[in-house]
């Protein structure tokens, strides 16, 4: 049986299918069988071009500040650069197989809506959960950029 899984997007991608976007948090939920509790994911999707641009920035930082160890966050994000150099599409990084907001990487250069669900697809498969559709929603309070004005 097909889950439902809806999807909210507080960033113009969660509005627009053309949206492009280097990143997004998102917020998934579900109930997995009948009567049962609704199940709910936060997950961050970060393209590879956020990735690198992430990696370079750790790198240089570390560069400049050598007395600070950022080395953890540095061969974290190489592996994950390293997967996708070897062929892999997606990558899944969290702390637990329990973790409600693991990183959801991908090999693509950016995210629309359909390469996010095709993350969370993957992501879902990890935690055993397959046959999936997805639903859309544009949340209520929805956070925009916020502008400067002057008083003259």
């Amino acid at each position: 049986m097909t889950k439902l899984i809806s999807i909210e997007c507080w960033e113009p991608m969660g509005r627009d299918r053309s949206v492009r976007q280097p990143w997004s948090d998102v917020r998934i939920s579900f109930v997995a069988e009948q009567g049962g509790a609704t199940i709910e994911f936060e997950p961050t999707l970060v393209s590879r071009a956020r990735l690198e641009r992430d990696l370079n920035f750790e790198r240089e930082y570390q560069r400049k500040h050598p007395r600070e160890d950022g080395s953890d966050t540095i061969d974290r994000l190489a592996s994950v650069v390293e997967q996708f150099n070897n062929g892999a599409e997606f990558y899944v990084d969290s702390k637990s197989t329990d973790d409600k907001i693991p990183e959801i990487y991908t090999s693509r250069e950016f995210i629309d809506q359909a390469e996010a669900e095709k993350m969370l697809a993957h992501f879902l498969e990890t935690q055993r959960i397959t046959e999936v559709a997805f639903q859309w929603i544009w949340p209520e309070i929805v956070c925009g950029p916020l502008g400067v004005t002057a008083k003259t």
